[in-house]
C-alpha cells in the first residue's frame, strides 16, 4: 500500500484508485457513518418541535455531527441546547446506515418530541423560509464538527417563527469512532 509523505498509509482501492475525500467518506467506507431526518407537516404558528441527539453513556464510541441541517416553508428559529436533562426521549427516528453493505448500528440515538429541562442555550439562528431556488433561501446548517461523547446530548428546538402553519425537514449526519 503506497504511504503519503507523512508516513500513513493511503487508502487505495482494488482498482486503484486512492480516496482523497474528506473523513467523513472514510466513515462510511467502514460503515460507520450515519444519518436521520425528520419531515414536519404543518407546524402551527408559534408552535416549537424538538430534536434530540443522545450518544447514551456506556457507550463506547465518540459521535461526531457533520451536519446539522434545518429546511423551511417559512421562517423558523432554530435553537441548540446542551446539558439538558431528559425525561423521556421521544420517539425514535430512524437511523440509516449510509454504508448499504454494512450491519454496523450506531451508538447515537435521535428522538423527536420527548419531555425534556432544556440547559444552556449555545447557538440561535434563523432560517428565513422558501424555497432553496428563491433568493430567500430556505436552508440552515449548524453543528460542522461537533463531538458528542458517551453520556452527553443536545437538544436542537425548531420554531415557527411566522403566520401560518407551515412544513419542515430536519436532517443530522455523523460519524462514530470506538473510544
Amino acid at each position: 500500500m503506497p504511504t503519503a509523505a507523512w508516513g500513513k498509509p493511503v487508502l487505495q482501492f482494488l482498482d486503484g484508485t486512492q480516496i482523497m475525500n474528506p473523513r467523513f467518506f472514510y466513515k462510511i467506507h467502514e460503515g460507520y457513518g450515519f444519518g436521520a431526518s425528520k419531515r414536519v407537516e404543518s407546524l402551527a404558528s408559534g408552535s416549537s418541535i424538538d430534536f434530540l441527539f443522545l450518544n447514551p453513556s456506556g457507550s463506547s464510541r465518540n459521535a461526531y455531527v457533520s451536519l446539522v441541517e434545518i429546511v423551511g416553508l417559512a421562517q423558523l428559529y432554530a435553537d441548540i441546547y446542551v446539558n439538558n436533562t431528559i425525561t423521556s426521549n421521544g420517539t425514535a427516528i430512524p437511523i440509516l446506515n449510509l454504508h448499504t453493505g454494512s450491519n454496523v448500528s450506531p451508538s447515537a440515538q435521535v428522538y423527536y418530541n420527548g419531555t425534556y429541562t432544556l440547559g444552556s442555550l449555545i447557538y440561535n439562528t434563523v432560517v428565513p423560509g422558501g424555497s432553496k431556488r428563491e433568493a430567500i433561501g430556505g436552508l440552515a446548517s449548524i453543528g460542522e464538527s461537533v463531538i458528542v461523547v458517551p453520556g452527553t446530548n443536545f437538544i436542537l428546538r425548531v420554531t415557527n417563527a411566522s403566520a401560518s402553519d407551515t412544513d419542515l425537514s430536519v436532517r443530522v449526519l455523523w460519524w462514530e469512532d470506538p473510544i
